[in-house]
């Protein structure tokens, strides 16, 4: 079983971040070890990739974030919270864009930094099965980590209570 957790990042760096971290290394680390392409990629934050929680801006996007990582279903509610200054007839609109951003299979990583999901980034597939939480970034599953679904729940809950 692996080991979450969501490290605030404070020094050498910009400005603050949140990186995933997987049994005590971050996980732009395990890309380079399994996948040739990122062989020469340096892991700091940079203009080109950083982590989702990083480009949300919103409260409520972070709290759709969550929701997203722990597969839970978002409502129009939801929806209407994050974004309050679109009519009935807008949010219908883009309603679909958002279910694929925050309801899809796939769960943004990394992004651009302007947070824009059709700019290039990295998702993983998240799926539940018996106690755990799955993250596979493959269908071959060359990198797949396993998380205890309690554990899980609390890295994402802890990081919402201390954003909020």
């Amino acid at each position: 079983m692996d080991k979450l957790r969501l490290v605030k990042i404070l020094e050498n760096t910009p400005r603050e971040y949140y990186e995933f971290v997987i049994n005590d290394k971050p996980l732009v680390n395990y890309f380079a070890e399994v996948y040739a392409s990122w062989k020469d990629y340096e892991p700091t934050l940079d203009e080109s990739l950083i982590g989702v929680f990083n480009t949300i801006h919103l409260k409520e996007g972070q709290r759709l974030q969550v929701k997203a990582f722990l597969r839970e279903e978002i409502t129009q509610t939801e929806y209407c919270n994050y974004l309050p200054h679109l009519s009935d007839w807008s949010l219908t609109d883009i309603q679909q864009s958002l279910n694929e951003d925050f309801n899809g299979e796939e769960v943004m990583l990394y992004c651009c930094p302007c947070g824009d999901r059709d700019c290039p980034g990295i998702a993983v597939k998240v799926t539940i099965e018996d106690d755990y939480f799955i993250w596979s970034f493959d269908e071959e599953n060359l990198l797949q980590f396993r998380f205890h679904e309690q554990e899980y729940r609390k890295v994402f809950r802890s990081y919402l209570k201390e954003i909020l």
